[in-house]
């Protein structure tokens, strides 16, 4: 991918969504983005709450809900906002790469897993 959706812009989407609190960061996400920076990699990719990976198409999202909904259904549209946003932006990177037989399996649906770090 050569246009990818940075941690910023991912956090902004999942907020948005009915009955999340906001981004919680978990022990995961919290050393990925203090090892990110260690290592001075792209600090767009790894948030405090939010880490995107680069080539593979797969995010993870720890949030905080309200409990206005249930859960089921917040986790729910978070992973369907976060697919959307991913595929999104691979259909715009697809038409400027060239695309081998073997990049077919490679380009799947990408992969959102969403961690609920407290309830109220």
């Amino acid at each position: 991918m050569t246009t990818s959706l940075s941690a910023a812009e991912l956090a902004k989407l999942v907020t948005a969504v009915p009955g999340v609190r906001g981004i919680e960061p978990g022990i995961g996400s919290t050393l990925r983005a203090i090892g990110s920076r260690i290592q001075q990699q792209d600090p767009r990719q790894a948030r405090f709450g939010i880490i995107v990976e680069a080539g593979s198409q797969r995010a993870v999202i720890e949030i905080g809900i309200d409990g206005s909904r249930p859960v089921k259904e917040i986790v729910r549209d978070v992973q369907e906002t976060i697919i959307g946003a991913l595929s999104q932006a691979g259909v715009h990177d697809n038409g400027s790469e060239a695309t081998r037989p073997s990049d077919v399996g490679a380009r799947s649906t990408p992969r959102v897993t969403v961690r609920v770090q407290s309830l109220l």
